[in-house]
C-alpha cells in the first residue's frame, strides 16, 4: 500500500510541476493541458535525466533524477511565468483558471486515481514477471536501473548498449529512483499508472473536443461525459472477438459463422453452455482477429492486431504500451494547435495597404513562411522545439509512432491553415514543407544520441500482393468506430457542401492508385528476371501460377479495400472544403475529428498493400503497430462523432446512431468484462504487486543467487549463464540482477539488432566455457568479454551435460565465491 502511495504522489508532483509550462503549451484549449500535465511532466523530467546522462552531465541516479526534476521545474516557471504574474486585477491567470475548473479537476484526479488503485489490484492478482516478453522488458528496466550513464548497457548481450526503442523504461526508471521502489513491484505499479495515464489523457482529449463546442452553463459537465466516454472507448473497450467468443461458449457459433469470421482456432474452443467463455487464454485470441495465410493457403502466418485492453489484460510492459500516454499528449497537441486563432504574422501579411488581400498572391517566399511556421506554433518560438521534442519522443518510445503523430501534425496544421479564413501571400505547400521539415529534424535532433546508437531490423517496404484483410475480420476490430463515422458523415454532408466531382476524384485516387501500384508490382516481378526469381522463391510459386492467384486473392476478398477506401475518400473530400473557401462552414472540432479518422484509415488501408519488411518478412508487425494507433485515434474520433450526432442530426439518425453504437460497444465491453477476472484468476490468488516474488516462492536456490549479486557485485559486472531460446525462463539472473550476461535470448537480439552476427559469435565462447575443456580459451574469452562470474546451476547441468565428477574442474579456474543449493557462482581467479 505504501509502494502505491508513493507512486501516485510521484505522479502528482510531476503533473503539479508541468502545469505553468502547460498553461503556456497548450493556451488554446479548455483545459490548458490540464489532463496532459502528468505525461508532460514525466516526458519532460525523463528527458533530460536521458540526455544528460548521454551527454555525461548527469548520473543515472536518484540525485541526476531530483536535478532533472529542478531543471524541468524551472523551465517550466520561465515558460509559463505570465500564468503566475500578477495581473491587473491582482490575480495570478493560472491560479484563476485553477479554481474555475475545480469540478473537472476533481474528476479528472478522481478517474487517475481510481483507475490507478484498480489496475494495481488487478495486477496483484497476477503479478508474475515471467512468460511471453515481461522478462525481456524487465531485464530492460534493470538494465536502466544498473547504468549510470546512457546508452544503457543491454542485460542479455554484455559490453553493448539497448538496441531497442527504450525511452519509456528510462521514465519508469525515474520513477522508481524518486520512490524507492523495489523493480519487481515497479513493474506492476508501472503498468497500473500507463493505465491510469490513458485514461486521463483520453479523458481529457473527450473533454476539450466537447467543451469547446459548447459555451452552455453545463458545458464542463457535458464535457466530462464524454470524456469518460472517450477513456472507455480507448482504454476499457475491446475489439468484438469477445462477442463471437461469448457466442461459441453458449453453443450458437455455427460452422458458417466460424468461415464467415475465420477467427484462429477459436472453432476448437470449448462449449460450456455458459456465454461466459472458461478456456485458459480465451482472451489472447482477440489480438489475433486478423487471420493470414501463406500464398498457397496451406499454412497460418501470424498476424498480431492488439488494441489497449488487450495489452493491459496481458500484463506486457511493451514500448507501444508506455508509449499511450505520450501519443495521447501528441494528438492534445495537435488539437491546441488546431484551436489557435489567427497569429498577428497571418493577420499582417493578410492586409495589404490596409485591406484584405482576397487573391492569394505568391510574394513573401520561404523567409515569410518561416516565420509563420515559428509564430504558428507559438512561444516565440519555444513552441516549436517543444512540439518537436514532444514527437520526437514517440520514435525513442516506439519508433513507429513518430511519422505517424508527425502526419497527423502536419496534416491538422494545413487543416488549420484553411480554417483561418485568411488569404496569405505564401503558397500553403511552402507552410507545409517547413513545418514538417523543422518538427522532423527537431524531433531527430532532440534524440541523436539514441539514434547513433540504435540499430533496426527495417529492411525497406515490400508490397503486400496477397494478403487482403478479410472485411469481416476488419469490422470485428473497428466496427463501433466504422458505424460512429458512417453515422458523422451523414450528418456532415448534410452541414457542407460536398460536390460530386471533388467526391469522384477522391474515390478515384483512393481506389485506383493502390491497384495501380499492385499492377505496376505484378508487372515487374513478371519482367524482371531478378524479382522474377526473388519472387518464385518467396512464394514457392512460378510466376505463370503466381499472377492468376494474386488476382482472385484480390477479387474475391475486396471488401476492406473497397469499404475503407470510401471512407477514406468520403472523409477526405470533406475535409478538404476548407481549402476551397467552405471552412466556415466545416467547424474547428469537426475538421480534427475527420483528421483522426483520416489518418486511422489511411494507417488500415496501407497494411492492405505494404508493409515494412523486418525479420518475420511478413506484415506481422506492421498491422500490429498500425492498428494500435488506428485504434487510439479512431476511439477519439468516434467520442466527437457522437457529441456531434447528437447535436446536429435530425432525431432518427441520431436515435438510430445511438442504437447502433450502444449495442457494438456493450458488445465490445464484453471483453474486459470476462477477460479481467479470468486473467486474474478469478481474484482467488493471494495478491501481492512483487512480480519477482515467484522466484522466491518456486525457485528459492536462483532467487538467493540474484540477491547475492545485486547486494555483493558492482552494478556493471559480467556474468555467464547458459542462454536460452525466446519467451523461456532462461537467462532470469540476468533480468533480475540487471547485471549483464554474455548472451540472453538470442532470438530478440536478432530482432533488435537487425543481425545474428554479434549473438552467433558468442553461443560458442560460451559452449567453451561450460564444457571447461580449453584453459587458454576460457582465458581469452574472459579477458575479451571482461567476464567476472560464471554461474552454474540446474539450467547450466542440462544444457551442457555437465557430469558430477566435472563440476569440480571449475575450481581450476574459478574461484566459488556464492553457493545456494543447486547453485554455485564463481569468481575467476585466473589460474
Amino acid at each position: 500500500m505504501l509502494d502505491l502511495l508513493r507512486f501516485w504522489l510521484i505522479f502528482q508532483l510531476f503533473g503539479l510541476l508541468a502545469l505553468p509550462m502547460g498553461w503556456r503549451l497548450f493556451a488554446f484549449l479548455p483545459d490548458r493541458g490540464y489532463a496532459f500535465a502528468k505525461a508532460l511532466g514525466l516526458l519532460g523530467v525523463g528527458y533530460l535525466l536521458w540526455l544528460g546522462a548521454s551527454l555525461g552531465f548527469l548520473r543515472n541516479s536518484a540525485g541526476g533524477a531530483i536535478l532533472a526534476l529542478v531543471v524541468f521545474a524551472l523551465v517550466g516557471l520561465w515558460l509559463g511565468r505570465d500564468g503566475l504574474s500578477v495581473d491587473e486585477q491582482g490575480d495570478r491567470p493560472l491560479l484563476v483558471h485553477l479554481r474555475a475548473q475545480l469540478g473537472y479537476i476533481a474528476v479528472a484526479e478522481l478517474l487517475f486515481a481510481v483507475a490507478f488503485i484498480l489496475w494495481a489490484v488487478f495486477r496483484s492478482y497476477d503479478p508474475n514477471i515471467a512468460g511471453t516478453e515481461k522478462p525481456m522488458e524487465f531485464a530492460f528496466l534493470n538494465g536502466i536501473l544498473n547504468s549510470t550513464q546512457f546508452p544503457p548497457h543491454d542485460p542479455w548481450l554484455s559490453g553493448y548498449g539497448i538496441s531497442y526503442y527504450y525511452f519509456g523504461y528510462v521514465i519508469l526508471n525515474v520513477v522508481v529512483l524518486l520512490s524507492g521502489v523495489m523493480p519487481g513491484v515497479a513493474f506492476n505499479l508501472g503498468l497500473a499508472s500507463v493505465f491510469a495515464l490513458t485514461l486521463l489523457g483520453a479523458f481529457g482529449l473527450g473533454y476539450n473536443l466537447v467543451r469547446s463546442d459548447t459555451e452552455s452553463p453545463a458545458a464542463w459537465v457535458k464535457g466530462a461525459l464524454y470524456g469518460l466516454l472517450a477513456a472507455v472507448f480507448v482504454g476499457i473497450m475491446g475489439n468484438l472477438e469477445a462477442v463471437l467468443e461469448s457466442l461459441q461458449a453458449r453453443g450458437l457459433m455455427s460452422p458458417a459463422l466460424h468461415s464467415l469470421f475465420d477467427v484462429k482456432r477459436l472453432a476448437d474452443a470449448p462449449v460450456t453452455g455458459s456465454f461466459r467463455p472458461t478456456e485458459f487464454w480465451w482472451w489472447f485470441r482477440a489480438g489475433r482477429t486478423v487471420h493470414d495465410y501463406n500464398f498457397a493457403g496451406t499454412s497460418e502466418q501470424e498476424v498480431i492486431d492488439e488494441f489497449p485492453m488487450f495489452s493491459f489484460v496481458l500484463g506486457d510492459m511493451h514500448p507501444h504500451v508506455l508509449a499511450i500516454p505520450f501519443v495521447l499528449l501528441a494528438v492534445a497537441l495537435a488539437l491546441n494547435l488546431l484551436r489557435r486563432p489567427a497569429a498577428s504574422i497571418e493577420l499582417r501579411a493578410s492586409e495589404p495597404d490596409g485591406g484584405v488581400n482576397e487573391d492569394r498572391v505568391e510574394i513573401g517566399g520561404w523567409p515569410a513562411a518561416w516565420g509563420q511556421v515559428t509564430e504558428v506554433f507559438g512561444l516565440n518560438g519555444w513552441g516549436l522545439v517543444l512540439y518537436g521534442i514532444a514527437l520526437g519522443a514517440l520514435g525513442f518510445l516506439n519508433t513507429w509512432d513518430f511519422p505517424i503523430y508527425l502526419f497527423l501534425v502536419v496534416v491538422v496544421y494545413a487543416i488549420r491553415r484553411g480554417l483561418v479564413g485568411i488569404h496569405l501571400r505564401w503558397p500553403l505547400w511552402q507552410e507545409v514543407i517547413l513545418a514538417f521539415t523543422r518538427l522532423a529534424v527537431v524531433g531527430i535532433v532532440a534524440y541523436l544520441p539514441f539514434y547513433l546508437s540504435f540499430s533496426s531490423q527495417a529492411g525497406g517496404i515490400l508490397p503486400n500482393v496477397y494478403n487482403p484483410t478479410r472485411f469481416t475480420q476488419y469490422l470485428l476490430m473497428f466496427g463501433p468506430f466504422l458505424m460512429a463515422l458512417f453515422f458523422l458523415l451523414i450528418v456532415a454532408y448534410r452541414q457542407v457542401d460536398v460536390s460530386r466531382k471533388a467526391l469522384l476524384q477522391w474515390l478515384m485516387a483512393v481506389l485506383l492508385i493502390p491497384a495501380i501500384f499492385l499492377a505496376v508490382a505484378i508487372v515487374a516481378i513478371s519482367l524482371m528476371p531478378g524479382l522474377r526469381s526473388f519472387a518464385e522463391r518467396a512464394l514457392s510459386m512460378s510466376v505463370a501460377e503466381t499472377v492468376p492467384r494474386i488476382l482472385s486473392l484480390r477479387l474475391t476478398t475486396p471488401g476492406t479495400w473497397l469499404v475503407v477506401g470510401v471512407l477514406l475518400a468520403a472523409v477526405a473530400a470533406l475535409v478538404s472544403r476548407v481549402w476551397t473557401g467552405a471552412q466556415r462552414r466545416l467547424q474547428h472540432n469537426l475538421a480534427f475529428a475527420l483528421a483522426l479518422f483520416f489518418t486511422a484509415l489511411l494507417l488500415t488501408y496501407g497494411v492492405e498493400f505494404v508493409f515494412l519488411r523486418d525479420t518475420f518478412a511478413t506484415r506481422m508487425n506492421t498491422v500490429f503497430k498500425f492498428y494500435y494507433q488506428a485504434w487510439i485515434l479512431m476511439a477519439v474520433g468516434s467520442t466527437y462523432a457522437l457529441y456531434y450526432i447528437s447535436t446536429r442530426a435530425s432525431s432518427a439518425v441520431r436515435v438510430t446512431a445511438q442504437v447502433v453504437v450502444a449495442v457494438l460497444v456493450l458488445g465490445g465491453l464484453l471483453y474486459p468484462a470476462f477477460a479481467t477476472p479470468s486473467k486474474a484468476n478469478n481474484f482467488q490468488t493471494t495478491p501481492t504487486l512483487d512480480g519477482a516474488e515467484f522466484v522466491a516462492v518456486y525457485r528459492p536456490d536462483e532467487a538467493a543467487v540474484i540477491r547475492w549479486l545485486v547486494d555483493n557485485t558492482e552494478p556493471d559486472a559480467v556474468i555467464v549463464e547458459a542462454p536460452g531460446g525466446s519467451y523461456t525462463d532462461y537467462n532470469t539472473i540476468s533480468a533480475h540482477s540487471g547485471r549483464a550476461t554474455l548472451l540472453g535470448w538470442g532470438g530478440h537480439e536478432l530482432q533488435w539488432r537487425g543481425s545474428y552476427d554479434l549473438p552467433g559469435q558468442r553461443e560458442p565462447v560460451i559452449d567453451t566455457i561450460y564444457k571447461n575443456l580449453d584453459s587458454a580459451a576460457i582465458a581469452r574469452a574472459v579477458e575479451d568479454y571482461d567476464i567476472d562470474y560464471l554461474i552454474v546451476g540446474p539450467r547450466e547441468l542440462e544444457k551442457y551435460r555437465i557430469p558430477t565428477n566435472r563440476q569440480g574442474a571449475f575450481i581450476n579456474l574459478w574461484e566459488p565465491a556464492f553457493e545456494e543449493g543447486a547453485y554455485i557462482v564463481y569468481r575467476w581467479r585466473g589460474g
